[in-house]
């Protein structure tokens, strides 16, 4: 298993390699001054070509840019999330009516043994 960091004040990325899967865990916030440091993280995960599960868990609030990189993980490499997923993201999937689009367990385990 392989677990890289990279740690900036407002936003913590975490990637951790698994056999099955690739794990992508989000921390804080994502506004537009994160916007490259969060391309760059889903691009990074593409290239394992594994299974991608984001860990949403620690998010206080995921902005447009961050729904649009989920929107094209789920459509590319199949996507799971972790939760709970804070009110405001909530919010935002309900919103844009992409509630239903997402797979979200409630723990790491369950993703990963899903």
């Amino acid at each position: 298993m392989y677990q890289g960091h990279g740690d900036e004040p407002g936003l913590q990325i975490l990637h951790t390699v698994y056999p099955t899967a690739y794990l992508l865990s989000l921390r804080g916030s994502t506004d537009p001054t994160t916007a490259l440091r969060v391309a760059e993280a889903f691009d990074r995960a593409a290239h394992w070509s594994l299974p991608l599960i984001v860990d949403l868990s620690g998010l206080g609030f995921g902005d447009e840019e961050l729904l649009g990189y989920l929107m094209t993980a789920h459509q590319t490499t199949g996507l799971t999330l972790v939760g709970p997923l804070s009110d405001s993201f909530q919010r935002r999937l309900h919103t844009t009516g992409l509630t239903a689009l997402f797979t979200i367990h409630p723990t790491l385990d369950a993703a990963l043994n899903h």
